[in-house]
């Protein structure tokens, strides 16, 4: 028990390791709100059915699926920072542009790149993590990490309903985004770039 407690204390003044983490929690944040009211966008405001809702999400999965394995290596030879923070950028503009149209096809692109830009995130940010944290750490620093991802998911629709409640979607998503877009300045301002890996 002194020994998780001692751990959980360096994990929690452990400035690099929190921001980096929030990186992942706070992309989740519209993952969760994507998943909660994209379906009510595309099937109340869009006109468009049950079915086109499904597609666009199932269309978004795929993607993740198919780009993460591809993204973790680019990741290894390009840095982690820097496919965090193009990850980020791809994901607020996508998610910013989600209220701006009624067009299934081109919600499916933009479904298309948010997927593309969250596989940047997701495969950079628990490496990036790992080789911030000391070895004997390891496990609750992860833990840690899973738990601001849970954080950020589970924010998503909270947040966004509340927002929905007072503004239209194209302002509540716009919030979301400065908040992507916030937090990316501060994890390029205050966190150091990793060793790449061999």
């Amino acid at each position: 028990m002194r020994k998780f407690r001692e751990d959980v204390w360096a994990v929690a003044t452990d400035t690099q390791v929190l921001l980096t983490s929030s990186m992942e929690g706070v992309q989740n944040l519209t993952v969760g709100a994507l998943e909660a009211f994209l379906p009510v966008y595309v099937t109340v405001t869009a006109g468009l059915t049950s079915f086109h809702a499904g597609v666009l999400w199932g269309v978004q999965l795929v993607v993740l699926m198919f780009t993460k394995p591809f993204m973790g290596r680019l990741s290894d030879r390009r840095g982690r920072k820097p496919m965090i923070t193009v990850g980020m950028i791809i994901c607020l503009v996508a998610f910013t542009l989600y209220p701006l149209t009624r067009d299934f096809v081109i919600l499916c692109g933009l479904t298309m790149v948010f997927g593309l830009g969250e596989s940047m995130v997701t495969s950079s940010t628990a490496a990036m993590v790992a080789e911030q944290t000391k070895a004997r750490g390891f496990g609750t620093s992860m833990g840690v990490f899973g738990s601001l991802w849970d954080v950020g998911h589970a924010s998503g629709p909270i947040l966004t309903g509340l927002l929905l409640s007072r503004l239209d979607y194209v302002s509540a998503f716009g919030v979301i985004s400065l908040i992507l877009l916030a937090a990316t300045v501060l994890f390029q301002l205050f966190v150091r770039t990793a060793p790449k890996a061999a």
